[in-house]
């Protein structure tokens, strides 16, 4: 055993505040509901991309979750939650965006993410302490990174350890993972959100000590549930 789930999130709408959850299902596709649906300008059509140009930058400080029918909700102050077909939910995301928002489901009327993203992202605490540790007076927490899947790591683990779990199945719950590759990050890790201030220092250090890396993408093997304290397993790598 390498560690425990700490933590479960579920962003239904890329870019803004997920949800966090004390179970979920993982399918093939990735977590059941996750970023599925994403916000664009009304009148260009365009992809918002919060990492990439000013005019996106509010988004993180909203939020979205599931109903109980899984259908989407949002909310531009998390008290207040709206359709966000319906005109209070738009009109509230448009006044705190700055700009006219929509929210459209990936796929539909051509609607499409601006990257491929992977099924599962998967963070250790190790990690976030070896980045604590490199920026002492930036305040940390994992919304900064947007995981699936925050992994309690004993204390005297340090470094990343998650990058030594490329190509290797991981099981927690009833479910198995194949760590695929080390996420790549962007000013999206800077921006303010709901508690969390903006902070240039950590994407600034993340690019020029981390190689732009922390945390890793993984493959579903085996859907299954995942439960908050779940254990992880790593299996050993075969030998040659």
């Amino acid at each position: 055993m390498i560690g425990r789930v700490a933590a479960l999130w579920r962003y239904p709408v890329s870019s803004l505040g997920g949800e966090r959850l004390d179970r979920a299902d993982l399918v093939p596709s990735g977590l059941a509901g996750d970023r599925t649906h994403g916000i664009f300008h009304a009148e260009t059509g365009e992809v918002a991309y919060p990492g990439r140009h000013r005019q996106w930058a509010a988004l993180p400080r909203a939020f979205s979750r599931l109903d109980a029918a899984g259908g989407v909700e949002v909310s531009a102050d998390g008290e207040a939650w709206h359709d966000p077909a319906s005109p209070h939910g738009t009109e509230a995301l448009s006044r705190r965006f700055g700009f006219p928002a929509a929210i459209r489901r990936y796929a539909e009327d051509g609607a499409q993410p601006r990257y491929r993203r992977a099924p599962i992202h998967l963070l250790t605490t190790s990690a976030l302490r070896t980045l604590q540790a490199a920026i002492p007076g930036s305040l940390l927490d994992e919304r900064r990174f947007r995981p699936n899947l925050l992994i309690d790591t004993p204390e005297a683990m340090e470094g990343i350890p998650e990058y030594a779990w490329m190509g290797r199945r991981i099981r927690i719950g009833n479910a198995v993972l194949r760590g695929t590759i080390p996420c790549a990050r962007c000013l999206f890790t800077a921006l303010e959100q709901d508690g969390l201030p903006e902070d240039r220092d950590v994407y600034r250090i993340l690019l020029h000590s981390f190689g732009r890396d922390l945390g890793l993408y993984c493959e579903i093997e085996e859907a299954g549930e995942i439960r908050h304290g779940d254990a992880l397993l790593v299996e050993e790598p075969a030998l040659v």
